[in-house]
């Protein structure tokens, strides 16, 4: 007898068990086999019910969402700690797909899409990592003190639609970030500044205003100011300032509050000494949203002031931004930039429109230009166009005209410079626009990391690895911290040095598991380095992911950026080597 209900359902898989095998067989088996038992131990200790074990992997079912969670948490957990000493290539670490609905039941049985989707979740996690979709999450919410990150609405082999995913904070496997020591000059982290407005969708106004004070303060050379990848980790986080200190290596820490009614704002900002916990400036400043850019200054003199004595004001540059000529216009940047930096296909899409609709209100706004650009970028990057499409070389003449229009704004010089190497090709004119804004704001952690990827992608290795460490100093917890992993592994791959790139891949993947183009170095890692299975591991993930990646499709995307000689034939080999379909057509999802 059949039934239909509700239900959560969980899928776990052994991960790496074929290698695993490959070398001590008795012994791997053994380990699995009680890492298997352990796992159902903890399941049915949450009340959850196995409904099948396949060799390395199995299916449970559980009456509640919070309960799957836990019971995930806590093995995960477990089989971490008891592997801790294993070396990294021979640790029993399990991958975890969570995910609720309607299942049907026929005895001890369990089946339906709620399932399989499950399984495929449990595809994309990391080792030691568990995935859930966005119902669960939301069932999950206030009931499980854990944090996730949003991957947004992916593609999903056998869904038609896509399907919202989450990844949850801190459960892959790695070691403990150390804190970084204070730097040798003053120090501050600019933390999210409260919206005090009464609506919430005034959140990113508030948002925009924080970076700018952040650039503003950054151009201030004898100041050392966190990037605001790191400080924006903090945004919705009851976090003691002294514990923001520790983390984030500074001595001052500030934070403040917008409120903005109609065509009025008023600012107020605390600067807080990290280790003590005293306040030693406080401020408010009332203006219209006109007069933003004027107020912001305002911030930024009032806190050099306080943490410098010494500074005079004329250190403190005026950026020399151009005042809005549309609000409108500059409302829509603001709203866009929100939905960037949150970083999927959803938002990097909405993003788009927002740019296209504000540069019809004001076409010759820099920074809203730059934006747009690299959300053309992003697209390609991450496979949701084809190689050719005609946003990329659009995205690369929006990227040069917001130069030419702003020549002395580091932001827009470092934006469009990546856009102009990577999308458009030109490669080393990319890197003269990103080399100019580290010379007029040495302590942009933004520009170090994209210096470091362009230059990857010329084979100047040395150099790119040494402007990421630097870019790493600057904002140490970033949020989007995989982007310098990423560029590393590029740095490091084109310099030949292809287990120092495996090695940047696994930590690019543990910070986010869905970036496409780690999978792809680390799949031609792997045939590189003749490790076959471990090789088709990586494309049946990458493929999860973009399911029409070919060796003929990357050949073509790389073959635009890749300067170095040889390192494109190096990486479409390993490709071939690890498994990636040949594919004589062109790919309409390559990236």
């Amino acid at each position: 007898m059949t039934e239909r209900r509700a239900a959560t359902i969980l899928a776990a898989d052994i991960a790496g068990y074929t290698a695993l095998l490959a070398g001590d067989e008795e012994r791997a088996y053994a380990r699995v086999s009680a890492a298997i038992r352990h796992i159902r131990q903890t399941i049915s200790a949450n009340e959850g019910r196995v409904a099948s074990i396949a060799g390395d992997g199995l299916i449970a079912h559980f009456a509640t969402a919070p309960a799957a969670l836990r019971a995930a948490l806590d093995f995960q957990q477990a089989l971490k700690d008891t592997s801790r000493d294993e070396p990294e290539d021979q640790r029993v670490l399990c991958r975890v797909g969570i995910s609720s609905g309607e299942a049907v039941f026929s005895g001890s049985k369990v089946f339906g899409a709620v399932v399989n989707l499950a399984a495929r979740l449990q595809n994309i996690a990391q080792p030691g990592g568990i995935v859930v979709t966005g119902p669960l999450h939301e069932a999950v919410r206030g009931t499980v003190d854990q944090a996730f990150e949003d991957l947004g609405a992916l593609e999903l082999r056998g869904f038609d639609q896509r399907v919202r995913c989450f990844r949850v904070l801190g459960a892959e496997a790695g070691a403990p970030r150390a804190h970084p020591p204070l730097p040798d000059k003053p120090s501050i982290a600019v933390l999210p500044f409260q919206n005090l407005s009464g609506d919430p969708e005034q959140e990113y106004f508030a948002d925009g205003m924080v970076e700018d004070i952040i650039n503003a303060l950054s151009r201030v050379r004898s100041f050392f100011v966190i990037a605001r990848g790191s400080s924006f980790t903090y945004k919705g986080r009851a976090v003691p300032v002294s514990q923001v200190g520790r983390e984030l290596g500074v001595r001052y820490v500030l934070d403040g509050t917008v409120r903005r009614a109609g065509n009025r704002m008023r600012i107020t900002g605390h600067v807080v000494e990290a280790e003590t916990g005293i306040q030693i400036w406080a401020d408010r400043f009332d203006g219209d949203v006109e007069d933003m850019f004027a107020l912001q200054d305002k911030v930024t003199e009032g806190v050099a002031a306080v943490i410098e004595p010494r500074l005079l004001f004329a250190e403190v540059e005026r950026v020399g931004r151009r005042p809005p000529e549309n609000i409108e216009a500059q409302d829509l940047f603001l709203r866009a930039t929100g939905h960037f930096y949150r970083m999927t296909r959803d938002d990097i899409e909405t993003a788009l429109e927002l740019t296209d609709r504000a540069l019809r209100l004001d076409p010759d706004h820099a920074r809203n230009l730059a934006l747009g650009a690299r959300c053309r970028l992003h697209r390609k990057v991450q496979g949701w166009v084809p190689p050719d499409h005609p946003s990329i070389a659009q995205g690369a003449r929006m990227g040069r005209r917001a130069t030419e229009l702003a020549p002395d704004d580091p932001e827009v010089l470092w934006m469009g410079g990546i856009v102009v190497a990577l999308a458009g090709g030109e490669v080393s004119d990319g890197i003269a626009l990103i080399d100019r804004a580290l010379r007029i704001n040495p302590s942009s952690a933004d520009a170090l990391t994209y210096s470091g990827m362009a230059r990857a992608y010329l084979g100047d290795s040395d150099v790119a690895l040494a402007h990421l460490e630097r870019a790493h100093r600057l904002s140490p917890v970033d949020a989007q911290t995989y982007n310098k992993f990423l560029a590393a592994a590029f740095a490091t791959f084109t310099a030949g040095r292809y287990e120092d790139s495996l090695d940047w891949t696994g930590r690019t993947l543990q910070e986010k598991a869905d970036y496409v183009p780690a999978w792809r170095i680390r799949a031609a890692c792997l045939g590189l380095l003749d490790r076959p299975d471990e090789g088709r591991e990586a494309v049946r993930r990458l493929l999860a992911l973009s399911p029409r990646e070919t060796q003929s499709s990357l050949r073509r995307y790389y073959s635009v950026s890749i300067k170095r000689e040889g390192a494109v034939d190096a990486l479409v080999e390993g490709l071939r080597r690890a498994g990636l379909p040949a594919g004589d057509e062109p790919s309409p999802v390559a990236a």
